[in-house]
This record gives C-alpha cells, structure tokens and sequence, in this order.
C-alpha cells in the first residue's frame, strides 16, 4: 500500500511513531551502553532473551497504571496539563525538518531556521511546568533550568546561523544539497563542536544534568510528578534529544546523502546516531558539573566558539 511521503513523516519517521518509539530504543540503549562501560549486564528481567528490550515498556506500563498524585498546593489543571504541552511542544520543531526528498511534513524555505527557533522557545515550558508545583526542590531546579537556558541558547543559535551562512540557506533541502561533495561538518568543525556541547545542555544530559541532578535536588523540575505525567515530563528530554539530533544531522553530515527516497530516510536516522549514541554514552563518564561550571562554559568557552565558528564561515565565503 502506498502511503504519501508527507503522511508518512508525520507519522513514521521523523513523525508519532518516530518519537514514542524512539523514546522506548533511546531508554533501553542508554541503560546497555552504562552498563557496558560499568560491567553490568543492565536490564535483563522482561524479554531477557532478546537483551531486556521491552524492559522500558514495562515501565512505561508500571507508571501508566500507578497512582496519578495531584498535590493540593498547587495549581492541579495547569500541573496536569504543563507536561503534556511540554512533551507534544517539543516534537513540534520535527514538522519543519526533512528526512529526504518529499519527507517533510510542512515545507518551508526556511524550515530549519523555523525549527531551531521553536525549539529554543520550548526550553520556557520547562520552568512553567516547575512554577506550576509549589515545592522548593522544582523552584531550585527551575532556577538552575533559567540559568543553564540562558547560557546555552547563545551559542546553539550562533553554531546553527554558522552553518546558515555558510549553505546560504535555511532550506532543510538546498542544505542537504550543498553538503553533497562535503559534509558540513567538515566545513566549520568548529561550529559541530559548539552544537553537541549545547545539544548536551540542552537535553540536561550529563554532565549537565544540573536542573535533576537526584542526590541535590531529588529530581529538580519533576519532583511532584508521578503516573502518566512522569512519563510525559521527563520523556520531553529524549523528544528534545531526537529533535536535535535529526537537525544537526541535516546541518553537519549531510542528511539523508547519498541516496534518496526511503533509503535516504534510513541513512538519516543511522546518521543520527552520531548525536545520540555520545549523548547517551557520556552518563557513563563525566561526573555532574556544579551550576557555575556550565554557567562559565556556555557564557565563556562555548560562546567564543561559536563566534569563532560565524566568523569561519564568512571567511569561507569570502574565500570562495
């Protein structure tokens, strides 16, 4: 049966099921991967013969069918709603990116830069949701979200507008095709390095898994949440990481090249893994960063980076 290349990335990939399914592979991954580096077997008690695969759906099931706890100190329509809006708010920048040819769901010639600007409004959500709860561990972790937001924006948008000037374009396709003899990485690695450190922050991943951070502030922004609501609050992080991940994609390596068609849609999602799989592997690595240290490195380090990255693309285009 045909299904029309729209329908199907709203749907398939980067689309619905794109991203549920996405957040059952990268939980499962991520737990295999930490506990290969720590010599563990990781989850092995549902489907142990096919290496605890459906270990995250059963505890997507358990937390779907545990008790929904609405606190009575807060706000309960707008702490029930906010990670709701929050999870489906951070899909919505995939609307605007390519996975191949005709595999877009809305098309615009400035489709990337619509996405990477939605996506920086989004980090908003986050601290409304914590305002919603009246606990001092959110307000701390929201506090911490402010502060980590503001010192990685700056420099994501510097490292993408990079890339924009150097492509003379924000079209997710005249992107792709002028990466065809050479990917963007390649081009300004300067400006690749400046993305995935943001990305990391972005996606309060580790070491800047600050605004969570458990033994500190117990679980930051989503302390109060339990049930369904947890799922939604904290899965919105490997929303964001699956979103990230497809854009830098498209920016530095290339997207779906080069090949076309439903093929190209599967060299794009292997490429992803570039982004994902480091994200994932660093929790077994790094230690947390203190507030200060990822203030410093994004106000400081990442922010001349990604000034340095501008300025390298307009050199290579005066050079050409």
């Amino acid at each position: 049966m045909f299904i029309p290349s729209d329908i199907f990335a709203a749907v398939v990939f980067p689309g619905v099921m794109g991203v549920f399914g996405f957040l059952v592979v990268a939980i499962w991954l991520e737990r295999k991967l930490v506990a290969r580096v720590q010599w563990r077997y990781g989850p092995l008690y549902v489907s142990r013969r096919f290496g605890g695969f459906l270990q995250p759906i059963a505890d997507l099931v358990k937390l779907v069918f545990s008790e929904l706890v609405l606190p009575t100190h807060t706000n309960r329509a707008l702490f029930a709603v906010a990670p709701i809006i929050l999870f489906f708010a951070e899909a919505i920048p995939l609307v605007f990116i390519a996975a191949a040819p005709g595999f877009v769901v809305v098309y615009h010639p400035h489709g990337l830069a619509i996405a990477l600007v939605l996506i920086l409004l989004v980090a908003v959500l986050v601290v409304a949701m914590a305002w919603t709860e009246a606990d001092k561990f959110t307000y701390i972790g929201a506090v911490r979200e402010i502060l980590l937001t503001a010192a990685y924006e700056a420099p994501l948008l510097l490292s993408a507008l990079a890339m924009f000037l150097l492509y003379k374009s924000a079209d997710p396709f005249g992107v792709v095709e002028t990466q065809r003899e050479l990917w963007g990485i390649f081009l300004n690695p300067l400006a690749f390095v400046t993305y995935f450190v943001t990305l990391l922050m972005a996606t309060t991943r580790l070491p800047f898994e600050i605004p969570e951070a458990e033994p500190e502030v117990v679980l930051g922004p989503y302390t109060e949440y339990g049930s369904t609501l947890f799922i939604y609050a904290f899965g919105s992080n490997y929303v964001k990481l699956y979103t990230l991940s497809l854009l830098g994609t498209v920016l530095f390596l290339g997207g779906w090249t080069p090949a076309d068609g439903l093929l190209g849609v599967v060299i794009t999602a292997v490429k992803m893994a570039v982004f994902i799989i480091p994200a994932l592997l660093v929790r077994a690595i790094y230690p947390r960063y203190r507030i200060d240290q990822a203030l410093e490195l994004g106000w400081g380090k990442l922010l001349v980076l990604s000034i340095v990255a501008v300025a390298w693309s307009l050199v290579l285009l005066w050079l050409r």
